[in-house]
């Protein structure tokens, strides 16, 4: 065993033991029974409900002290977020209802269902936050969300509309649509209908969508056009519009959502680069091709959003069997095995985009200057030499920058299955791993040990975002709080511990 792994799980086998010896119900060599973890489950959502929620809804992090409270952004008293927050804690709450059967769970999780309700945009989408007080927010955005050193361009300008960035809008929709499946409560079926008809919409007559919807076009900046009406697949906008729309089709058996879906997967096609650098952008304009956006994203072919197109050609393929789907993906991978060749060649660093044509790599570099408005400077540029790291300019290995053979095998699994019950039997698969939410590594026994006697999970270092910094640094900098992420993630942990106690009856 590598000697790394053996530390590792001496470490682990340590925490869970020491765990047991702190808390007061167990032994060190004691696994927390049923009962026990139930009643940490609901002494940690107590706490959430009745101290961290407002109106039901959810921030990403508030203070020990409960006095500050942030989003992506910091947030305004009357706030909660979507985009990982209200609704990731919506979802989870289901997971507890059905492993427990309590209705508490229930309850708790239709206060989130109507915080996102009354947020909802009235023509069905979602913005990254709910604001009890909306009155407000345009001067927020103004005096304090805009005002970021570097990056965070789409809290520079309040559109007043709805996103599809960081899968606000769909993630939100799925939880809803999740409840409404789950309860039958006839409240929640409009905004579920009103969020799905949102969704086709804004979809455009090639299948791709924006950004943003309504489309607004009125925020040019930096010598760049509002990029929110652009074709967008960064940070999973399209494949998450299209896995919400396959999950409405199988749910409510509206075919139209099914179309639509069929529609948006035509378009990634088209959008696929020549050969040689046979991928996927972040963005495309009206010819179809990458295009810059925010001053952080130039147009270039990207590794994760390829990633994210492959999964769903080939989710398609096993849906329909038309082998269709399957063609781009093979020339992706060549793609793959070039920027690995060409990267171990050169030794640059790794870097996030590759420029369309030339296949160069281009970096994102923060520079000293500053716009009139008084935001940094990003560089574009491919020479390594200017890319920086913390002792001086960042320098590559040559490792590979994707595992192409990992992606190669799984290619030829999905393409292998050929009969309808070869490819439901792979589909079922694929699905129930990537429904695999996440959960903390730590054992349930030290998972229940670190909850305080308030039934809150305190961390001592929350990395947080805070505007009006000077330097990048003080942008990006550390509370002690309690993360709703590591609520989430702890939750599941312990529900997965009630699964497998089920298991060993």
């Amino acid at each position: 065993m590598n000697y790394r792994i053996l530390l590792s799980l001496r470490r682990y086998a340590f925490l869970c033991l020491l765990a047991g010896a702190l808390w007061p119900t167990l032994t060190p060599a004691a696994v927390p029974t049923r009962e026990v973890v139930v009643a940490a489950m609901k002494q940690a959502t107590t706490f959430m409900d009745e101290n961290v929620a407002l109106n039901g809804g959810y921030v990403w992090v508030v203070s020990d002290d409960l006095e500050k409270r942030w989003g992506e952004v910091p947030a305004r008293p009357s706030q909660v977020w979507l985009q990982g927050g209200t609704e990731l804690v919506g979802e989870v709450l289901l997971d507890a209802w059905k492993a427990t059967d309590d209705d508490f769970y229930l309850d708790v999780a239709r206060k989130a269902a109507d915080a996102i309700v009354y947020g909802q945009h009235p023509l069905g989408g979602w913005h990254y936050f709910i604001d009890f007080d909306p009155t407000g927010v345009p001067e927020w955005y103004e005096a304090e969300a805009s005002r970021f050193l570097f990056g965070y361009e789409e809290y520079r300008y309040f559109y007043g509309n709805a996103t599809f960035d960081d899968r606000a809008t769909q993630d939100t929709a799925e939880f809803l649509l999740r409840f409404y499946n789950l309860t039958r409560e006839a409240a929640y079926r409009e905004p579920v209908l009103k969020a799905l008809d949102f969704v086709l919409a804004s979809q455009y007559a090639n299948g791709a969508w924006p950004q943003r919807y309504p489309l607004r076009d009125d925020y040019a900046h930096d010598g760049f056009p509002d990029y929110t009406s652009f074709y967008t697949l960064n940070d999973g906008a399209t494949q998450a519009n299209i896995e919400l729309l396959l999950t409405a089709w199988e749910t409510l058996g509206d075919l139209r959502y099914y179309e639509a879906a069929v529609l948006a997967v035509d378009a990634l096609i088209t959008m696929q680069g020549p050969e040689g650098q046979a991928c996927w952008a972040e963005q495309y304009g009206p010819d179809m091709q990458p295009i810059a956006a925010r001053t952080h994203e130039p147009a270039g072919y990207v590794v994760r959003e390829s990633i994210g197109v492959m999964s769903i050609l080939a989710r398609f393929y096993l849906m329909t069997g038309n082998r269709r789907y399957l063609e781009p993906i093979p020339m992706c991978l060549d793609w793959f095995d070039r920027i690995n060749r060409e990267s171990a060649e050169q030794r640059y660093p790794r870097p996030r985009y590759w420029e369309p044509g030339s296949n160069r790599p281009i970096y994102v570099v923060q520079t000293d200057k500053r716009t009139p408005e008084g935001y940094g400077v990003f560089l574009w540029t491919s020479d390594p030499a200017l890319t920086v790291c913390d002792d001086g300019p960042c320098e590559g290995d040559g490792s590979p920058i994707v595992n192409v053979a990992y992606f190669r095998e799984q290619f030829d699994e999905i393409s292998s299955a050929a009969t309808a019950d070869e490819r439901r039997d792979y589909l079922e698969k694929m699905l129930a791993t990537a429904a695999m939410r996440s959960a903390s590594d730590e054992c349930t026994a030290e998972i229940i040990a670190s909850m305080d006697d308030r039934g809150a999970w305190v961390t001592d270092r929350i990395r947080v975002n805070e505007p009006h910094a000077a330097t990048m640094e003080e942008q990006h900098p550390y509370v002690r709080g309690i993360s709703t992420q590591t609520f989430v993630n702890r939750m599941r942990a312990l529900i997965n511990a009630l699964h497998s106690k089920g298991e060993e009856q």
